[in-house]
Formats: structure tokens, C-alpha cells, sequence
């Protein structure tokens, strides 16, 4: 009885390799998937953080220029103004190389504030297009603009786009 256990010794630790092994990957697997849910938690919420701070911060600027289209004759016009459209410019350029390295989230940027973007991005494109010219510079704030076409577009092909993603809000 003892010569028959020792047959099969080999082929039991074998299998319990196996098992071993497989449990392991599963651990690994289940590991990795909670990882990454925290990572796209954590890159949401940095989403919503960022955006607040910039909201925050430029909240007094925002209310001084309304709805008022902005040129760069008007911008240089007052320092105080040009510093705040700088200041705000570049924020939002952060945000949207940020949006673009995938640092931030895109889909919960455009669901929170997608729209007020281009309208700011809008309000202020004569100011960013003759800055360009006058600066020599073609490409400043270019990832703002990409982003605000990016946002267009995804608002275009999704118009009524709700949290749930797969989810149309139901028009009356």
C-alpha cells in the first residue's frame, strides 16, 4: 500500500502545482481588477477636484467678462483682464492636456461641465486666435481647443448622454 502512494506522489504534487498556481493567478487577477476600478475612481474624482479648483478660482474673472466676446485689443486693454484671461486660459489648458494624457477622466469632464468648456472656449477663440499671430505661437492653447471639438463632437453624436453612458435620457 505504502509502494502505491509513492507512485502517484509525483502526479498529486503536480496537480497541487497546478492548483496552486491558479489560485494564484486568480488573486493576481481579482487584484489587478480592483486596482484599476480605484485608479478610474481616483482619476474621476481628480476630474471633479480640478475642475472645481479652476471654477473656484476664476469665478470672479468669469462674472466680470459675462457673456462678452473677447478680442485681444480687449484683453490688453486692461491688465488686470489680460492676467485673469491668461490665468484662466492656462488652467483650462492643463485640464485638457491632462483629459488628453488620460490623467483625467473625459466622459465625467464632459458630463459635468462639457458644455460651459466650449462656450468659454468660444467666448474667448478671437482672443486665442490673434494671440497666435501675435505671439507667433500656433499652437498655444491648441489642447484646449482639441478638446472643446472633442467635446462637440461627442455631445453631437450623444445629445442626450446621461451618467449611465448606454442610457438616453427619453425626450416628451
Amino acid at each position: 500500500m505504502i509502494i502505491c502512494i509513492l507512485d502517484y506522489l509525483p502526479a498529486i504534487e503536480s496537480i497541487a502545482v497546478i492548483v496552486g498556481v491558479i489560485f494564484v493567478a486568480v488573486q493576481i487577477r481579482k487584484q489587478t481588477k480592483a486596482s484599476r476600478a480605484d485608479h478610474d475612481r481616483q482619476k474621476k474624482q481628480s476630474t471633479i477636484e480640478f475642475y472645481n479648483y479652476i471654477s473656484t478660482e476664476s469665478q470672479s474673472f468669469l462674472d466680470e467678462i459675462g457673456g462678452k466676446k473677447m478680442d485681444l485689443a480687449t484683453v490688453n486693454s486692461d491688465k488686470l483682464l489680460r492676467k485673469s484671461v491668461v490665468r484662466y486660459l492656462s488652467r483650462l489648458e492643463r485640464l485638457a492636456i491632462g483629459i488628453a494624457t488620460n490623467v483625467y477622466d473625459f466622459d465625467v469632464l464632459n458630463l459635468m461641465s462639457g458644455r460651459y468648456i466650449c462656450k468659454k472656449f468660444n467666448q474667448l477663440k478671437k482672443y486665442i486666435d490673434e494671440s497666435r499671430i501675435a505671439k507667433n505661437a500656433p499652437i498655444l492653447f491648441i489642447e484646449l481647443e482639441l478638446l472643446a471639438k472633442r467635446i462637440e463632437e461627442q455631445r453631437a453624436a450623444n445629445p442626450n448622454q446621461t451618467v449611465g453612458k448606454s442610457e438616453q435620457v427619453r425626450q416628451p
